[in-house]
């Protein structure tokens, strides 16, 4: 057996549970971003699905319409949820989008 071995530790890790916090804290950054999206995305007028196609995923809107960025571009909901859980701007033009409040 290695006499160097330390298995106090080994089993305390610190680097592990360093790890571990900045993984949680950056999961829940990364919730409240969804939300706050959500939200935003949930205020944001429906408009109808009269033709045209979503940016983000280039497919028609078909009957269920699609939600109107205030800029006036139009995206799937889903497609513009996921969108601004990541970025805070309109995918096209890239105007600002505050989250709603």
């Amino acid at each position: 057996m290695d006499e160097a071995f330390d298995l106090d530790l080994a089993l305390t890790m610190p680097e592990l549970e360093d790890s571990t916090t900045e993984r949680n804290k950056s999961d829940l950054e990364a919730q409240s971003r969804v939300a706050a999206a959500r939200l935003t995305v949930e205020k944001m007028p429906t408009m109808g699905g009269g033709g045209g196609e979503c940016a983000v995923c280039v497919e028609g809107f078909g009957s269920g319409g699609g939600k109107q960025v205030h800029c006036g571009h139009v995206f799937h909901e889903n497609c513009i949820l996921e969108w601004l859980s990541i970025h805070n701007s309109c995918p096209l033009c890239r105007c600002n989008v505050p989250h709603a409040s």
